[in-house]
């Protein structure tokens, strides 16, 4: 057979099965369909995993230390303030995401804060209405955190390109600017108290290379080709985490949340100069001075010490909270301290009157109350004094060992250890001679501990627990489940308290 006789042949194949088709249209012949019995297999991509930023284990270092007896926070509106939208299939769309206020909601979860909803009240609503809920039951809010994405500029781009017989690379980078500003707000009063603007440059690059050739009289063409570009929502994302971190510790002191600031420290191009990184510099470079101080006190050439070695001469398993409006402990040692004009952020005024929902906090524990620079007043505050003096009174007040009796006079540094693997309700103590420990808990009872060389004892009661002994250094201290390392300007007397 030819190939005009195939030639043929196929062209009346095609025109009967057109004809056919045709047919079937008009309704006169019937083309039997087949019916698919089994669905057919979906193409699986990558895994489902979680959503993990940079930020998610400073947000999480944050957990146990802010007051979750008292403080609750809520999230409300965090607009899409950019106005941008982009041409899509079958429509348009927003650039930026819409749930950012669900973002930062995820943040505050991170951190261990205490919740409450505000984004979508609707149910709790709807059952006030039907008369199966209450409103008195729901809890009332401490902070809400609100603020805007405010823009979204597209950076005019750079790039060349050359080709020398037909042969050469190509490259091009192209820039969007996001900003965005968050605030904390005071609940009660309406009163701002934390407040970070951020702004990050988003990267889109595009490399190749291209080939164009003659072979004969035919043109032969190839490209090769890269683009790569940030994914704009986990961009937004990872800034969301960050101002979350830097409200909540804009609140704090800088001692309790130092070595949580050193994880965002960790991560490229976080800058220096937002509130909670000065008062973390500011509170360092005091530790360094204390550490100087120290060592000219006892004799030693006066070097400047670095701000981690200032915080290692501190203990590297605890935290120091020093007493006294001079920075120093009772002994005349030389503790570090924050700056005096330093209050986290808050209004001598904010500070002072700070009794958020009074009927709701009854009782709660003087640990927790002393995380944030937040204090009560009224009658559960009692006269203002803080667990160090209330304990060093109460031990004057009931001490009977003629031992124990100096433990009366002087403030005691308080110390906070960074983990906690056990309650505190339990102290273990060894010492390497003889001696008294004076002890006194937060329940209020003292105690003359008499301590055997090289024996351990251990002693239940209640945080915050109140030492003293002459040369108490030498101890070897165990408490929630760690070793903890006894700071070098604690002299003969030291408070404990309850790392949550």
């Amino acid at each position: 057979m030819t190939l005009a006789a195939l030639w043929v042949g196929g062209a009346r194949l095609l025109t009967a099965i057109g004809l056919l088709a045709a047919v079937q249209g008009c309704g006169t012949v019937g083309v039997p369909t087949v019916v698919p019995e089994r669905d057919e297999p979906l193409f699986s991509g990558p895994p489902i995993t979680d959503i993990v930023t940079p930020y998610d284990n400073a947000l999480s270092c944050l957990r146990g230390r802010i007051n979750t007896e008292v403080l609750r926070f809520s999230v409300g509106s965090i607009l899409d303030a950019t106005g941008k939208e982009q041409l899509a299939d079958g429509g348009t769309a927003k650039f930026v995401t819409q749930g950012a206020g669900d973002i930062v909601q995820s943040a505050l979860f991170q951190a261990g804060v205490v919740l409450v909803n505000r984004r979508d009240p609707r149910i709790m609503e709807a059952e006030a209405k039907w008369g199966i809920r209450d409103t008195k039951s729901q809890i009332a809010s401490t902070f809400y955190i609100t603020g805007s994405i405010n823009s979204l500029d597209f950076l005019p781009g750079s790039g060349f390109e050359t080709q020398i017989a037909g042969l050469g690379p190509r490259y091009r980078q192209h820039r969007i600017l996001i900003g965005l500003d968050l605030s904390l707000t005071e609940t009660r009063t309406g009163r701002v108290l934390a407040n970070v603007p951020l702004q990050k440059q988003l990267v889109a690059t595009e490399a190749g290379f291209g080939i164009g050739r003659f072979f004969g009289n035919t043109l032969v063409s190839v490209d090769l080709g890269n683009n790569q570009r940030e994914a704009v929502h986990f961009a937004l994302r990872q800034m969301l985490n960050l101002a979350t971190f830097e409200l909540l510790t804009q609140m704090m002191k800088p001692e309790e949340f130092k070595d949580c600031y050193a994880l965002v420290e960790a991560v490229q191009g976080v800058s220096t100069n937002t509130p909670s990184s000065q008062r973390v510099n500011a509170y360092r470079a005091n530790l360094a001075r204390a550490a100087a101080a120290a060592a000219v006190a006892a004799g030693a050439p006066a070097v400047a010490a670095s701000p981690p070695e200032a915080e290692s001469a501190a203990g590297d398993g605890a935290t120091v909270q020093p007493n006294g409006d001079d920075g120093r402990s009772g002994t005349g040692a030389t503790a570090p301290t924050a700056p005096a004009a330093d209050n986290g952020g808050l209004a001598p005024a904010a500070e002072a009157d700070s009794s958020y929902f009074a009927d709701e906090q009854s009782s709660p524990s003087a640990a927790a109350l002393q995380v944030l620079e937040l204090r009560r007043s009224g009658a559960n505050a009692g006269n203002g004094a803080s667990s160090g003096e209330l304990g060093a009174a109460n031990l004057a007040q009931r001490s009977i060992d003629p031992a124990c009796r100096p433990a009366r006079d002087g403030e005691a540094p308080r110390i906070t250890p960074l983990f906690a693997r056990a309650p505190a309700n339990k102290l273990r103590v060894t010492s390497p001679r003889a001696g008294t420990l004076c002890v006194s808990d937060g329940s209020g009872r003292d105690r003359a501990v008499a301590l055997r060389a090289g024996e351990a004892v251990e002693l239940d009661g209640l945080a915050p627990w109140h030492l003293y002994m002459p040369g108490i250094r030498a101890l070897e201290l165990n408490y929630q489940g760690n070793a903890l390392p006894i700071p070098s300007f604690v002299n003969d007397r030291m408070e404990l308290l309850e790392r949550r």
